[in-house]
C-alpha cells in the first residue's frame, strides 16, 4: 500500500469513527434528557402522595371527598401506568442503543488495531529494506 493509499484509508476510517462518535453523543443527549425530564416526574411524584394521603385521611367523612379521592386515585393509576410505559421503553431503547454503541466502539477499536498493524508492517518493511540495502553496500550493522 502506497503512502497516499493509506493517508486515504486513516481519513476515511477516523471521520467513519468521528460520524459514530457523534451518533454516540446523540444518544447520550438522549439519555440525559429522560433523568432531566425524571426529576420533574419525581417531584410530581411527592406532590401527588401528599395530595392522596390528604384525600385518604378526609375521604370518608363525605361523600364529595370520597367522589375526590376515588378521582385522584384514578389519576394516579393513569401517571403511574403512564411512567411505567415510559420507562420499559426507555430500558429497551437504551438497550438497544447500548449494543449498537459497543459494535461500533469495537470496531473502531480494531480500525485503530489494523491500522496500527499496518503501519508498524509497513515500517518493519522499509527498514528491512534499508538493512539489505546496507548490507549489499557492504555495512554491517551488527
Amino acid at each position: 500500500m502506497n503512502e497516499d493509499a493509506f493517508v486515504n484509508q486513516t481519513s476515511g476510517s477516523l471521520l467513519r469513527a468521528l460520524r459514530e462518535l457523534k451518533r454516540v453523543d446523540e444518544i447520550l443527549q438522549g439519555c440525559s434528557a429522560f433523568w432531566s425530564n425524571m426529576d420533574g416526574t419525581v417531584q410530581k411524584l411527592a406532590q401527588m402522595k401528599e395530595h392522596t394521603e390528604c384525600l385518604v385521611n378526609f375521604a370518608n367523612s363525605s361523600k364529595p371527598l370520597k367522589e375526590r379521592f376515588e378521582q385522584r386515585l384514578g389519576e394516579y393509576t393513569t401517571f403511574w401506568t403512564s411512567l411505567e410505559r415510559l420507562c420499559r421503553q426507555y430500558c429497551m431503547d437504551h438497550q438497544s442503543f447500548s449494543k449498537q454503541m459497543h459494535a461500533m466502539m469495537r470496531e473502531v477499536s480494531d480500525t485503530a488495531d489494523f491500522l496500527d498493524t499496518a503501519q508498524s508492517a509497513r515500517l518493519g518493511v522499509a527498514m528491512g529494506y534499508r538493512e539489505k540495502q546496507l548490507r549489499q553496500g557492504g555495512v554491517n550493522l551488527e
